[in-house]
C-alpha cells in the first residue's frame, strides 16, 4: 500500500517566523485573529514562546475566533482505563507533528511523530453515552463498568476553555445508555428499566432551550434489552442497531418508529460494533473488510482502496485476535476515516491509528467511493492492561 508523499493541503497557513517583540505590541484582537489562522499543531511550541503567548493559546476568544473564521481542525480524542486499578479512566489528544516527514511508502511499525497526550484536567467517571456537540463533550448518565448506580446526570466538557458545566438532568436514571446527537438534539435509549413501554425510556434533550422531552418506546424487546449495540442520526432519522439483523428507524420528524429493510448479502450480514457516518453514509469494518452503506438505496458496497491497509492491519492468529477483534474506534475524522487498533507486544500494548482520505466518484450507477491512506501511525503504547472506552473527533 502507497503512502502520499506529500500531506493534503490545509487552508490552515503553516507558522511564520514573527519577531516577538513587533507582533507583542499589536493589540490583543488582531493577535487573536491573527493566531487563529495557524494551524492548531503548531500552538504546543507557540506557548513556550512567553507567558503572553501561553496566555493567548489558552484564551476562549482564540477559540471562538478559529470558529468565526472556519479555521477549525478536527482533533481526536481517546479514553482508557486499566483493569488492574480502580476505575479511573485516562485521556489522551491526538498532537499531530508539524512537517512530518513521509514514508517512502511502506508502513513502517514505528511512529513517525504522531502521538496521543495525557490530558491534565481531571475527567469525570467515563460513560458509554458519550457525545460530541461542536466542541463540546457531553456525559451523560452512569457507567457499566464500575460500581456507580444509575445517574440522570449530565455534565459538559469545553474542548476550549478545560472546563466543565451541569445541564438538566435526564427525566430517567440511567447507566450505560445509548446516545446520538441529531439537529442540535440528543438522543438518549435504554441504560434502565425496558419493561415500561410508557417510561421515559428513550428522550431527547434540546441544546437550545436546554430541555428533556420523552420520545416514543421502540417496539422490539429485544432491542431493549440489548447491552450492545449502535445507535447514529442521519439526515432527520434516527438509526438503531443491535447485534442481529434487524435494525430500527425513528422518525424525528413523524415521531414515529419502523423497522429497517436492508438488503442483505452472504457477505455483509453483520452489523460491527464501530461505525460512523460521514455525509449521509455510514461507513464500517466487518470481518470481510470496509464497507458503507447507502441510506437511500439502501445496499452495502465495499470501499475500494483499503486492501493495503487490511493486509497490514490484520492479525495472524485465533478468532478472538482478529482485526476486527482488536479495533478499538472508528470515527468521523473531519470528513476523513480514523480507524484506531491494537496490536500487543510482549507486556504492552500499542494503539494504532491510521487516517484515510475518502474519494468520491459519480457515474450512471450511483457512487463509488475509495480511501486512500494518508498516514499509519502508534499513537500511543501502554500496558497490555489497558483498553480503550471510546474514540472522539472534536472540532476545535
Amino acid at each position: 500500500m502507497m503512502i502520499p508523499e506529500k500531506e493534503a493541503e490545509s487552508p490552515l497557513q503553516p507558522l511564520p517566523p514573527v519577531p516577538c517583540e513587533s507582533f507583542l505590541s499589536i493589540p490583543n484582537e488582531i493577535a487573536v485573529n491573527y493566531v487563529a489562522r495557524i494551524s492548531k499543531m503548531y500552538y504546543p511550541s507557540l506557548s513556550l514562546v512567553s507567558k503572553t503567548f501561553h496566555s493567548l493559546i489558552s484564551s476562549p476568544d482564540l477559540y471562538a475566533e478559529r470558529s468565526r473564521l472556519g479555521t477549525t481542525e478536527s482533533c481526536l480524542y481517546i479514553c482508557l482505563r486499566s483493569t488492574n486499578v480502580p476505575f479511573t479512566p485516562r485521556w489522551f489528544s491526538l498532537w499531530v507533528k508539524p512537517n512530518r516527514n513521509q514514508t517512502d511508502g511502506r508502513i513502517m511499525e514505528k511512529s513517525s511523530g504522531n502521538l496521543f497526550v495525557p490530558l491534565t484536567n481531571p475527567f469525570p467517571p467515563y460513560s458509554n453515552s458519550t457525545v460530541v456537540v461542536g466542541s463540546e463533550i457531553y456525559v451523560i448518565g452512569a457507567t457499566m463498568y464500575d460500581d456507580l448506580e444509575p445517574s440522570s446526570d449530565v455534565r459538559v466538557y469545553d474542548c476550549r476553555s478545560h472546563t466543565w458545566r451541569n445541564v438538566p438532568n435526564m427525566k430517567r436514571e440511567r447507566r450505560n445508555a445509548f446516545a446520538c446527537v441529531l439537529d442540535e438534539k440528543i438522543y438518549v435509549m435504554g441504560g434502565c428499566s425496558c419493561y415500561d413501554k410508557y417510561s421515559s425510556w428513550f428522550e431527547m434533550f434540546d441544546i437550545k432551550t436546554r430541555t428533556w422531552r420523552n420520545l416514543p418506546v421502540i417496539p422490539d424487546i429485544h432491542v431493549r434489552l440489548a447491552y450492545d449495540g449502535n445507535m447514529d442520526g442521519v439526515e432527520g432519522k434516527i438509526y438503531v442497531k443491535d447485534c442481529r439483523r434487524q435494525g430500527w428507524i425513528y422518525d424525528v420528524n413523524e415521531g414515529r418508529w419502523s423497522v429497517e429493510e436492508i438488503r442483505y448479502s452472504s457477505t455483509y450480514w453483520w452489523w460491527p460494533k464501530y461505525w460512523c457516518v460521514i455525509g449521509d453514509l455510514i461507513y464500517c469494518y466487518s470481518y470481510f473488510g470496509y464497507i458503507w452503506y447507502d441510506l437511500e438505496a439502501k445496499r452495502w458496497t465495499r470501499l475500494e482502496g483499503m486492501e493495503g491497509l487490511m493486509k497490514f492491519c490484520r492479525i495472524q492468529g485465533p478468532r478472538n485476535t482478529t482485526f476486527a477483534q482488536s479495533m478499538v474506534g472508528l470515527v468521523n475524522y473531519g470528513g476523513k476515516l480514523a480507524v484506531l487498533w491494537y496490536r500487543s507486544v510482549g507486556e504492552k500494548k500499542n494503539i494504532w491509528c491510521a487516517v484515510v482520505k475518502l474519494e468520491i466518484c459519480h457515474n450512471g450507477n450511483g457512487r463509488e467511493i475509495s480511501g486512500k491512506v494518508e498516514w499509519v501511525d502508534v499513537v500511543l503504547t501502554v500496558d497490555n492492561s489497558y483498553d480503550v472506552l471510546c474514540c472522539l473527533a472534536i472540532p476545535i
